[in-house]
């Protein structure tokens, strides 16, 4: 029988072995003792970061870029009230004063039947007595026919509008009068 005879290993054999260890003993230091820092966003995959792997409490607003965030990505539920509002389920008024009462008085005009150019009528919106006019407007009972020329305040704290009516009816129009107590200056 013949015995089996070791030879000397040859210098590619060695040279394959020392890199075989390398690169395994490389990989696994790599990858569980990466020193603190090393890994910048260069490194990182696009989409490696995932909403899982964010820890919780690391985002705050300082890291978020501004506008970024909508009332589409709050949960309104969560949120708690404005200090200040703590007694806006319980209070009886808006404001610790009473709040002078606005009223709204209004006056019906009736628009002649067109002769062919059209008819304009008038009608005014008065104010009560010790109030202003804050404001006004026209309802027009015919959207089709009628327009309103023009609607402003005059004089008396009234509100007046002039209505056109292009139609052959005699459609009605109506005039609105925001009135509010004079307001205290000083």
């Amino acid at each position: 029988m013949s015995m089996f005879r070791l030879s000397r290993p040859s210098p590619a054999l060695v040279i394959s072995l020392i890199a075989l260890i390398v690169a395994m003993g490389g990989t696994s230091y790599a990858a569980f003792r990466l020193p603190a820092g090393s890994v910048s966003t260069r490194q990182l995959a696009n989409g490696a970061v995932s909403t899982a792997k964010i820890k919780n409490g690391a985002v705050n607003g300082s890291k978020v870029a501004p506008n970024s965030i909508t009332g589409a990505n709050i949960n309104l539920g969560t949120l708690g009230k404005v200090p200040t509002a703590g007694t806006a389920d319980t209070a009886t008024s808006a404001a610790a004063a009473p709040i002078a009462k606005v009223q709204i008085i209004t006056a019906t005009g009736t628009s002649g039947a067109s002769t062919g150019s059209g008819n304009v009528a008038s009608a005014t919106a008065t104010c009560p007595q010790g109030t202003f006019v804050l404001g006004g407007g026209t309802h027009l009972a015919d959207e089709v026919a009628q327009t309103t020329d023009d609607s402003y305040p005059s004089a008396n704290n009234a509100w007046t509008a002039n209505v056109f009516n292009g139609g052959t009816g005699t459609p009605t129009f109506t005039v609105y009068a925001i009135c509010g107590p004079a307001a205290a200056t000083g």
